[in-house]
């Protein structure tokens, strides 16, 4: 498929898919990215050494987070 008919599926799709697009692309990027590789694994690193949340802890951040506009 050429950079034409990409452009023209765009312009064609609801908001919510083209949220999920540019969601989808980003993700690539990132996954391609070796620090966000090495970013990640230390996340899993500090989770496997027990820093963690509770879903109730995790669910007042992101309330608190909203409030706030973020």
């Amino acid at each position: 498929m050429n950079t034409t008919k990409l452009k023209a599926l765009v312009d064609q799709a609801t908001p919510e898919e083209r949220l999920f697009l540019e969601q989808y692309l980003a993700h690539l990027q990132r996954s391609e990215d070796p620090r966000y590789a090495e970013e990640l694994a230390g996340r899993h690193r500090d989770m496997d050494a027990g820093q963690k949340v509770t879903l109730a802890q995790a669910t007042r951040l992101h309330e608190a987070l909203e409030k706030q506009g973020l």
